[in-house]
């Protein structure tokens, strides 16, 4: 019996031949194809782990940013500036948050008016990528590109913080009933640069105007509340920005040596060393009407 293969990337051809005692072919067996599922969608072909692999970053980030709220509000409560009770807490939602992160900018805020600001703040605290492959990734892009706006129009207004810019387009609407949304969408627009109508943001905050009109809320309010400590102050700040730094990834073992050693990187002159030996040592040489 002779069997062969033709082993592709998703499929397995094979044809079992019935040989004589001299090796010959005699006689077909069998044959067939087994193919088998490549996980990725027909039209697209894109992988189905895809949509999975989206939903479960989705969910993480939402237990993450619960637990994130939970501690701060927490800490909050045991430093004052937040009530006790949570009906107290519950009426402080009464309470423009983008007035008070305007206005805690140049006067006295009440300590728990302070924390209802800072809650706000850690609500939506601006967008902050630890990605490596940001040069081409296109949403980046459209961010860096709305961030740069919003940086623009921070100018034009006067504004120092981007709670106050945000204020002063919901107090500038011509109708107070009907105040305008300042939550970052995105939503089809024309870029300037090229004349032609994409998707985009029109603005929107990165980490690091957030993190400005904190520190500046702070050093406002220290001077009116002797209680505001530089403990409290890296307390919170740790808190409400922190973001996990990204995980490198595992070096695996060494072949030869699994139980003491790990492998070393592709760009390591070793590595490269092996490399070269292992081509030429599988290179073969033919000479035209000559043997091997």
């Amino acid at each position: 019996m002779r069997l062969g293969l033709d082993i592709g990337t998703n499929s397995i051809g094979w044809w079992l031949y019935r040989t004589n005692d001299s090796g010959r072919i005699v006689d077909i067996v069998d044959g067939g194809v087994r193919i088998f599922h490549d996980g990725r969608d027909p039209k697209s072909k894109e992988s189905l782990a895809k949509d999975r692999r989206a939903a479960r970053s989705i969910r993480r980030l939402r237990d993450r940013y619960l637990r994130r709220r939970k501690s701060l509000m927490k800490k909050l409560s045991d430093s004052g500036l937040m009530p006790q009770e949570p009906e107290d807490q519950k009426a402080l939602e009464k309470l423009d948050p983008y007035e008070l992160r305007a206005r805690g900018l140049d006067e006295k805020l009440e300590l728990t008016e302070l924390g209802r600001a800072l809650f706000h703040i850690n609500q939506r605290r601006g967008f902050k990528s630890n990605r490596k492959t940001d040069g081409r990734d296109n949403e980046a892009g459209i961010i860096k590109s709305a961030t740069a706006r919003l940086d623009m129009k921070m100018g034009e207004t006067g504004a120092r913080t981007y709670g106050e810019y945000l204020h002063g387009v919901r107090a500038s609407a011509s109708d107070q009933r009907h105040v305008p949304s300042v939550r970052a969408r995105l939503t089809l627009r024309t870029n300037p640069d090229t004349e032609k109508d994409e998707m985009g943001y029109d603005i929107y905050p990165s980490r690091a105007h957030l993190e400005d009109e904190f520190n500046k809320l702070w050093l406002e309010q220290e001077t009116h509340h002797p209680e505001l400590s530089e403990a409290l102050y890296e307390d919170l700040f740790e808190t409400i920005f922190y973001q996990r730094p990204l995980k490198a990834p595992e070096v695996g073992r060494c072949y030869f040596y699994p139980q003491t050693e790990r492998r070393i990187a592709k760009a390591h002159p070793l590595f490269q060393q092996r490399i070269l030996y292992e081509t030429v040592n599988q290179l073969q040489i033919q000479a035209s009407g000559a043997a091997k």
